[in-house]
């Protein structure tokens, strides 16, 4: 199995391994350091192989790097980009593994082609039918241990909501959250705020000070075993939503730049999202720093208010 990036994409594809390991399929799952850490203690993956970006730039790389790896019965690629692409070849000039690839729809994207049904967990999942797996029902699914929650709750505060305030790109950054935490506050809920250092970095929003800001002070695994003990999550368009939905926390997305029908939106289940479908959106494939009109109205256009409303339907 191969998902090397980004630690979004890397969360989402965990949707594969249940179906998997209940046909009693042994996974090797090769991925990006440190993206790897999501998966150290999960018993689905017989063996997690984390390789630096750096081992795999050029074709000679790629190709020396196949020839450490184990003879396969099949190559599932969840990446579907050159790099995955030619890690199949060459392992299929070795050992002729059956190559299950799933379909990115990236050209209808970047056309801004937009398919309403196209979700990318069932697009992870469609190559198993090949396996005999039909159900597409599944979830992504992080596991965290017992030890991990019992140590994070003991700085947690009660009744509280995750925020996911960061992202790569300006314009996928909702620019209210301080205002929302003030909400959330006023009405009984704690707020912790989750994420990377740059995350953190990003932010230049001044906090109540009943608010928990753990970004970039706690590890990936400690950060999603968080997340796990929340009544809900608010987050960008990035990776702190799709990791609440695969610890099975409802989680509400807010949309700037991109377009939940690209495929990365919350099913029903999983929770909502906002989005104010503006002449403008989608302006990027996976966001930009920069709004043509200068506003980012798709995001300021959203008040808190509107946000909490929304959220408190999950709760």
């Amino acid at each position: 199995m191969i998902r090397f990036s980004s630690l979004g994409d890397v969360v989402l594809s965990s949707v594969v391994l249940d179906p998997l390991y209940e046909k009693g399929y042994d996974v090797d799952f090769l991925t990006f350091k440190p993206f790897s850490d999501v998966f150290e203690k999960d018993y689905r993956i017989k063996n997690l192989i984390a390789v630096d970006k750096s081992r795999l730039k050029s074709i000679s790389d790629i190709y020396n790097f196949t020839k450490s790896l184990d003879k396969y019965d099949y190559v599932l690629d969840l990446h579907s980009n050159l790099r995955s692409f030619l890690i199949g070849f060459f392992l299929k000039l070795r050992h002729n593994p059956k190559i299950l690839r799933y379909k990115k729809q990236s050209l209808k994207r970047r056309l801004k082609i937009l398919d309403p049904n196209f979700n990318v967990l069932k697009a992870y999942l469609e190559p198993l039918k090949t396996l005999g797996i039909e159900n597409l029902n599944y979830r992504p699914k992080v596991i965290i241990t017992n030890q991990e929650v019992e140590k994070v709750k003991t700085f947690l505060p009660q009744k509280f909501i995750s925020l996911g305030t960061g992202a790569r790109y300006k314009s996928k950054v909702y620019p209210y959250y301080k205002e929302l935490s003030e909400i959330l506050l006023e009405n009984g809920f704690n707020v912790v705020l989750v994420g990377s250092k740059e995350d953190l970095e990003m932010d230049k929003s001044i906090y109540p000070t009943e608010v928990l800001d753990l970004r970039g002070k706690i590890t990936l695994r400690e950060t999603i075993a968080v997340i796990s003990q929340g009544l809900a999550t608010v987050s960008n368009d990035s990776a702190i939503a799709h990791m609440s939905r695969a610890v099975g926390i409802k989680v509400l997305m807010i949309y700037g730049s991109t377009h939940p029908y690209f495929g990365f939106a919350p099913l029903k289940d999983e929770g909502d999202y906002i989005f104010k479908n503006l002449p403008c959106q989608p302006c990027s494939l996976h966001g930009q720093n920069s709004c043509k009109y200068k506003t980012f109205e798709c995001l300021t256009s959203i008040s808190p208010q509107e946000v909490y409303d929304r959220l408190k339907n999950l709760i």
